[in-house]
């Protein structure tokens, strides 16, 4: 048998059953005996009506190791989400151009000229001197911003009655100058130049607006105690993050996404015109918000979701609040750059008998040994399955350990070519003794880098379970689980009957105990005829 399909020498003897060994159809109680014909036989054979030896019934192959990982450790698998809540709050807002298209072309008067371009450049030439700036108008008000960096605000009319139009400007209530038109200019501004020229400003009888703001980061995990002891990443329960900024953050996103789905619902804008003229407006309403805005009753929340089954044999969500215990940092400056830390965090469930991985060491893990590594990626494609079925059906991706790295920080790190997607991070990554030897954590920055992922040796997380008196352990569900499972994949479809009972007897939500026990008396189970 290949050593990579062979139950670990360790969990197989804990799995052995203590009363006696699984009776074999046909075998004799002696391990040799004399017939009557005087042949001895050793016991995996037995005298039939003429005479001759048959064989025993063959025990199956167990499944491969990537097969018994996730069919011994799906339960203890968990999907972890990190969610703040918060209130925004502000003053009604309305948008603004700071082009007045009655302003636009040139203005004489004697020895003065003024003009005002489209593109909110203006130019005067008074005398022999001339100035140049940018403008912007509201409400009236023609604020001017010289080249030499002084500015200038003017109270200004345009009449457009009479022929040719005139412009007035005053300074405290007093006209100080008047204008004749003697060129136009239409406006000549494209979609990204109107958004360039467009202010947020506050309504003249505002009224509060308010939206409720939920952020969140999803990643994985896995319980290490039976009584609620989970191991993941610091980053994905935000230890790196401040809650309100990520409330405001997620607040931000949304309005960026609201301002361009309104810009493309107008169907003539290119990419770049929707991409530019987004980005403007987005910094314009973010900036309103930034002054008027408030962002009240802000909170934040751990949850660890597992399944559950039901009396259907269906898959049901149960999600359990969390504790965030300890959390490692998750980024540490190195050479005066930012780096990964000790991105680790234990959560704590208020739950007992709970199923568990067992944790092995990364210490003796070298270049071209296999890994895998299961979690819950967040790849977009949730809304092409059914929820019941899918929502917490871990991947699991395999490659091998390309490199073993010290980051600059001094922390050792797992290389490696398994696919380790946004959902993945927090989630275990076994060696071939089917152990947990890291935890998936990052990826590069640099996207063009292809399969090369990196996690944190399973050391560390031990680290901080020591720091806690927190010790990895199976308890007596888990124990009758892996005996059971033990006991259906070599065919004896009794001992696995017992023992899964056993296991839902202790652990009634358990979502695969059930599934083992309806295969064996549908005849489904390994070894049984089809």
């Amino acid at each position: 048998m290949d050593s990579e399909d062979a139950i670990t020498r360790r969990r197989l003897l804990r799995a052995v059953p203590v009363a006696g060994s699984v009776a074999v159809a046909g075998c004799s109680d002696q391990t040799s005996e004399e017939t009557d014909n005087g042949a001895a036989t050793d016991g995996n054979e037995t005298e039939s009506e003429n005479g001759t030896a048959d064989e025993t019934e063959a025990i199956p192959d167990p499944p491969n190791i990537e097969s018994q990982i996730i069919q011994r450790d799906k339960a203890a698998i968990t999907n972890v989400r990190h969610v703040v809540d918060g209130t925004m709050t502000w003053p009604s807002v309305q948008w603004v151009d700071t082009v007045d298209p009655t302003l636009l072309g040139v203005w004489e008067a004697t020895n003065e000229q003024l003009y005002f371009s489209s593109n909110r450049k203006f130019v005067i030439n008074s005398g022999e001197n001339q100035y140049n700036g940018g403008y912007a108008t509201r409400n009236g008000t023609l604020y001017l911003e010289y080249e030499s960096g002084t500015s200038q605000e003017i109270q200004y009319q345009t009449t457009s009655g009479r022929s040719p139009p005139i412009l007035e400007l005053y300074q405290n209530g007093e006209r100080t100058a008047a204008y004749e038109q003697s060129e136009t200019e239409a406006d000549q501004r494209g979609p990204v130049e109107v958004a360039d020229s467009l202010i947020a400003v506050t309504e003249q009888n505002p009224t509060t607006k308010r939206e409720d703001v939920q952020s969140g980061a999803v990643g994985s995990g896995f319980i290490v105690s039976p009584d609620g002891t989970v191991v993941t990443n610091a980053h994905v329960v935000g230890a790196h993050q401040n809650s309100e900024e990520t409330a405001y953050e997620r607040f931000a996103v949304k309005q960026s996404n609201a301002i361009r789905q309104e810009l493309a619902s107008d169907g003539t804008l290119t990419d770049e015109q929707l991409e530019a003229s987004g980005r403007r407006l987005y910094e314009e309403i973010m900036s309103y918000y930034e002054e008027y805005g408030t962002l009240k009753d802000v909170s934040e929340s751990v949850s660890v979701l597992n399944g559950k089954a039901t009396t259907d044999d269906d898959l049901e969500v149960e999600s359990w609040s969390a504790e965030v215990e300890t959390t490692g940092t998750v980024y540490k400056e190195a050479s005066g750059e930012p780096s990964m830390g000790r991105d680790i965090a234990v959560l704590d469930i208020d739950e007992e008998n709970l199923p568990t991985v067992t944790l092995g060491s990364a210490n003796g893990l070298s270049t071209g040994e296999k890994l895998y590594v299961i979690g819950y990626p967040d790849i977009g494609i949730s809304e092409l399955f059914d929820d019941t079925n899918t929502t917490l059906e871990p991947t699991m991706t395999t490659g091998i350990v390309s490199a073993r790295r010290e980051l600059n920080t001094g922390i050792n790190s797992i290389q490696t070519d398994a696919a380790i997607n946004g959902g993945n991070s927090g989630g275990p990554m076994y060696n071939s003794d089917g152990e947990v030897v890291g935890v998936a954590t990052f990826s590069p920055n640099d996207a063009q880098i292809q399969d090369i992922q990196f996690g944190l040796p399973i050391e560390i997380a031990a680290g901080f379970l020591t720091e806690l008196g927190i010790e990895n352990t199976t308890g007596e569900m888990q124990a009758a689980y892996e005996a059971g499972l033990e006991a259906y994949w070599r065919g004896d479809c009794e001992t696995a009957t017992a023992k899964m009972e056993t296991v839902l007897d202790l652990y009634p939500d358990h979502p695969q105990a059930q599934s083992y026990i309806t295969n064996c008396e549908n005849g489904d189970a390994p070894g049984q005829d089809s």
